[in-house]
């Protein structure tokens, strides 16, 4: 959370805001005279520290990284890459997450563009206040403790962009202890999902699937997403390239859930969403989420819920 930069023999110095009782924000403009320029859009908050960053240079930019205090720190890489000189375990590319514990060792930083242009979000915390939470919780979190390097790939889960996204986005919408509150879970909500994807991904390796299997299974699960109109599992195995046996099997394999069921569950979830905030009548909010006929949606409606949806509308 605390570090100094080295650019060309100058000194810039990275740190968080004392007492910081809400929300402190900083924006540092670092550049040198061979056309390198960085922007860090810096908030502080009481136990994590969050910051965008965009950087523009012609070439390879190196610099010189120098923690001040051990910290727990998730990188995203939005856009460009990143090489640590003598320790790969921290090489990153674009559409990579890392988490890592950071120490006080020195090291040295590559920064490669793409175009010219690169991109990256960082949330880091104090290690000893990542220990007193989450010390003994599961392995992954042990591991990272560890000094394990742990990779995610940001493209097989949406998510990842659209946390980040709305975290820079609208934490101008929020002022004192509510900006605070919002910025401290939707950081908590990233990380939650950053363990979640690690923890499938390590449950992945015990399976049989190869890796194109994975890719497309991950794929039909964003299209049940983003799309709730009933598509037959012929469909569905045909669009992504697998074969219906094996797409079947996986996605149960790897969400613990049948296509069927993780439908349903997302058609549920936003049926109840539009009914509570909402005044469409329950046969749009049925045609909504992908049912053609509202009774069929009501007992699916009450099979989930325990109770009609007619009875969240009066």
């Amino acid at each position: 959370m605390d570090y100094r930069m080295t650019i060309n023999s100058q000194d810039y110095h990275i740190a968080a805001l004392r007492d910081t009782q809400c929300v402190a924000e900083r924006v540092d403009n670092l550049c040198d005279n061979k056309g390198f320029n960085i922007e860090l859009n810096n908030v502080f908050l009481d136990k994590i520290h969050l910051k965008w960053g965009k950087y523009s240079a012609p070439c390879v930019k190196s610099y010189t990284v120098s923690p001040e205090k051990s910290s727990i720190t998730a990188h995203f890489c939005l856009l460009g890459s990143c090489v640590t000189e003598g320790n790969n375990n921290l090489d990153i590319q674009r559409g990579q997450c890392l988490l890592f514990r950071e120490d006080k060792d020195e090291y040295r930083y590559q920064m490669e563009t793409d175009n010219k242009e690169g991109a990256f979000f960082e949330m880091s915390m104090d290690t000893k206040i990542y220990m007193d939470m989450f010390q003994g919780e599961n392995e992954i979190l042990d591991a990272v403790i560890e000094g394990k390097s742990l990779f995610a790939h940001l493209a097989q889960n949406y998510r990842f962009h659209t946390i980040i996204s709305e975290m820079y986005n609208n934490k101008s919408n929020y002022s004192g202890k509510l900006k605070k509150f919002y910025l401290e879970s939707k950081a908590m909500e990233l990380f939650l999902l950053q363990i979640s994807y690690l923890k499938s991904k390590k449950e992945i390796k015990t399976t049989k699937l190869l890796s194109r299997d994975i890719e497309a299974i991950q794929q039909v699960r964003y299209l049940l997403e983003n799309d709730m109109k009933h598509i037959s599992i012929s469909q569905l195995a045909l669009s992504v390239g697998i074969n219906q046996t094996k797409l079947k099997s996986g996605f149960k394999d790897l969400f613990g859930k049948t296509i069927f069921e993780y439908l349903t569950s997302i058609r549920m979830k936003k049926a109840l969403e539009l009914l509570e905030s909402t005044d469409l009548p329950i046969s749009q909010v049925a045609e909504i989420v992908g049912y053609k006929y509202a009774q069929h949606f009501t007992v699916a409606f009450q099979k989930s819920f325990g109770f009609l949806p007619s009875e969240l509308k009066y």
